[in-house]
C-alpha cells in the first residue's frame, strides 16, 4: 500500500526532466532528443492532432512537467525549428548552449575523447544549475553517468548505438575488409590501447545507468554483444526498446490524389511523365556509412538501361539530408558524391540538397515514387517512418532496425546487401516501382497506416511515461537507498577500524609505558 501510494504521489508531482545531447542539430538522435523533450512536457493542443488519436486522452499520456535541454553546439542554421530561437520554437527558451569553445578534435583526432570531455562538462553543468531534478537524460555517451548517480534522483541513458562499434573501421559494429593502418606498431599499439579504454569506460559507465532506453531489439542484441558484462539478468531487465517517433501533426498528410493524377498521365508504363513531381528521394546525413554512393551506381544503372530500351527518362534523383559545414565528413563525402555523380554521367538528373528545411522536408517524403534508404546495419532509421508516414514506398536495406519497422512487399522492400551485388538488387528494386507507381501507391498507403498505429507520439508518450514513472525513478529511488545503507555500513566499519586502531594504540603505548618505567626512566 505505501509503494502504491508513493508511486501515485510521483504520477502527480511536476517533474524536472533535463536532458543532455552534445551537438542539436537534424538527424534521428537530436529528433529523438527533441521528443522526449515534447513527451515531457504538458501536451499542445494542435488543430491535427486527430490525426494521430482523435479520442486519445492526450494530457494523461505526457509526464506533464518541465524540461531543460543542455548542449554544446546548436547551429541555427542547422537544427530543428522547435528549438530554434528565430522564430522561436516551443522549446527555444529551454535549450541551455555551454561549452561551445570545447574542441571537437585535437588536429583532427580524438574525436571520441573530446566527445567525452564535453559530455562530462555538459553533466557538471547541469547538475550543478539543477541538482534537484528528478530525471537527468543522455545519449550518445555514458561516461557522466558514475558521476551523476551519487546524487541525481534518476538517470536514464538512450542508446543510440554502442561508440564501441562505431568506430572508423567499422559499419555500424561490421568491420571492415581493410589493410592495415600505416604508422607502424608503436601508433597502433597506441590506438588500441586509446580506444580500449574508452569501451571499458563505455561499459562501466552504461552499468551505473538507472534505466537503458534502446532503439530496436537490434541495437538491444548489439548492446548485450559488445559488452558481456551487462549481460546479466540484473542489467538485462533495466534494458528497454523504446522505438523513437515521429510528430504525426508536423507533416503534411499523404496527397494520394495527386499521385495518382500523376500516374494516369504517365503512358502505359512509361515513367518519364512522373518528371520532377514524383522523385526518387534520398533522405540521410551526409556520412560514409549512409552508403549513399551505392544508389548513386543503381540509378545510373536505371538510367542507363531506360536510354538503351528507350522507356524515357526515370524521374530524378534528389539526395537530401543533414550537412554541418563543420564537420569534415559532411563535407568531404558531399564532394566525393558530387564527383561520382559527374563520372557516373548521372549529374544533369541528380541533385544534392544539403540541410534541407522541415517544409522542404516533409514535401520531398510526400512527392517521392519511392525513398531509397541506403545504411546498413542502420541501428532503427526514422526516415522510414517518415516516408511511410507522407505516403512513400521506402526501399531500404535487409539488415539493422529497418527489418523491425518495413513490412517487405507491403509497406516497401527490403534489399539484401551481397559484395558487389547490392546494386543490382537495389537496382530491380527501384525500377520496379518507378515502372509499376501503382504498386508504389499501394505501398505508400499501407505504410502510411502502418506508421499511425505503431510510430505516432501518442504511443511514444505513453511507453516514455511509464518508462520513467514505473522503472527509471523507483530504479534511481532504490539506488539511493542502496548506497545510502552502503555509506551508513561503510561510516560504521570506518569507525569501528579507528575504535580499534585507538585501543591498539593505548595498549602498545601502555607497554611502552612499563618498559620505560622499569628502565628507570619515567615521563615527565
Amino acid at each position: 500500500m505505501m509503494a502504491d501510494a508513493r508511486h501515485q504521489t510521483i504520477k502527480k508531482k511536476n517533474l524536472h526532466i533535463v536532458l543532455l545531447h552534445l551537438d542539436l542539430g537534424i538527424g534521428g538522435a537530436e529528433q529523438l532528443m527533441v521528443n522526449l523533450a515534447l513527451a515531457s512536457l504538458p501536451h499542445q493542443s494542435s488543430t491535427s492532432t486527430s490525426t494521430e488519436n482523435a479520442h486519445a486522452d492526450i494530457d494523461s499520456d505526457c509526464l506533464n512537467g518541465t524540461v531543460s535541454i543542455f548542449t554544446t553546439h546548436c547551429n541555427q542554421s542547422h537544427c530543428f525549428d522547435i528549438v530554434r530561437k528565430n522564430p522561436p520554437g516551443r522549446l527555444a527558451s529551454s535549450v541551455h548552449l555551454v561549452g561551445n569553445y570545447l574542441p571537437v578534435t585535437i588536429f583532427g583526432k580524438g574525436t571520441a575523447l573530446c566527445s567525452t570531455v564535453r559530455m562530462l562538462y555538459l553533466s557538471f553543468i547541469a547538475r550543478r544549475m539543477y541538482p534537484n531534478a528528478d530525471v537527468f537524460v543522455l545519449d550518445v555517451l555514458p561516461s557522466p553517468i558514475p558521476y551523476l548517480g551519487l546524487k541525481c534522483k534518476s538517470v536514464i541513458y538512450y542508446c543510440h548505438f554502442p561508440d564501441k562499434l562505431l568506430t572508423r573501421d567499422t559499419i555500424n559494429g561490421e568491420h571492415l575488409n581493410t589493410s592495415k593502418e600505416k604508422g607502424g606498431s608503436i601508433r597502433n599499439t597506441f590506438k588500441n590501447q586509446y580506444r580500449k579504454i574508452l569501451n571499458t569506460v563505455e561499459e562501466w559507465s552504461m552499468s551505473y545507468a538507472d534505466l537503458i532506453c534502446v532503439n530496436s531489439n537490434f541495437t538491444r542484441k548489439e548492446v548485450l554483444r559488445a559488452f558481456p558484462s551487462l549481460d546479466t539478468k540484473q542489467d538485462r531487465d533495466k534494458i528497454h526498446v523504446l522505438n523513437p517517433a515521429i510528430d504525426l501533426s508536423k507533416f503534411i498528410p499523404p496527397d494520394f490524389s495527386l499521385k495518382r493524377l500523376l500516374v494516369e498521365k504517365a503512358a502505359d508504363g512509361n515513367a518519364q511523365n512522373l518528371d520532377a513531381q514524383m522523385p526518387i528521394v534520398s533522405l540521410n546525413r551526409f556520412e560514409r556509412k549512409k552508403n549513399i554512393e551505392v544508389l548513386l551506381h543503381a540509378y545510373a544503372s536505371i538510367l542507363k538501361d531506360s536510354q538503351k530500351e528507350k522507356k524515357g527518362m526515370p524521374p530524378p534523383l534528389v539526395v537530401a539530408g543533414g550537412y554541418d559545414p563543420r564537420n569534415m565528413e559532411n563535407v568531404q563525402y558531399l564532394i566525393e558524391l558530387k564527383e561520382l555523380a559527374n563520372k557516373l554521367g548521372i549529374e544533369s538528373q541528380t541533385k544534392f540538397r544539403p540541410s534541407v528545411s522541415d517544409e522542404e522536408r516533409a514535401i520531398l517524403l510526400q512527392s517521392a515514387i519511392c525513398v531509397v534508404y541506403t545504411p546498413h546495419r542502420e541501428h532503427f532509421g526514422i526516415v522510414p517512418l517518415e516516408a511511410m508516414f507522407a505516403g512513400s514506398a521506402v526501399i531500404a536495406i535487409k539488415s539493422g532496425g529497418p527489418k523491425e519497422t518495413i513490412l517487405d512487399g507491403i509497406t516497401g522492400v527490403l534489399v539484401e546487401l551481397k559484395p558487389r551485388d547490392s546494386c543490382v538488387a537495389l537496382t530491380i528494386a527501384i525500377a520496379d516501382l518507378i515502372y509499376d507507381p501503382q504498386k508504389a501507391i499501394e505501398m505508400g498507403e499501407q505504410g502510411h497506416e502502418h506508421v499511425k498505429k505503431k510510430f505516432g507520439l501518442v504511443p511514444f508518450r505513453k511507453e516514455w511515461k511509464r518508462l520513467v514513472l514505473d522503472e527509471g525513478i523507483p530504479r534511481g529511488r532504490h539506488r539511493l537507498k542502496e548506497r545510502g545503507a552502503s555509506l551508513r555500513i561503510l561510516r560504521v566499519f570506518t569507525y569501528a577500524i579507528i575504535l580499534a586502531a585507538w585501543y591498539l594504540a593505548r595498549y602498545f603505548l601502555a607497554g611502552s609505558s612499563q618498559k620505560w618505567m622499569k628502565g628507570g626512566y619515567t615521563f615527565e
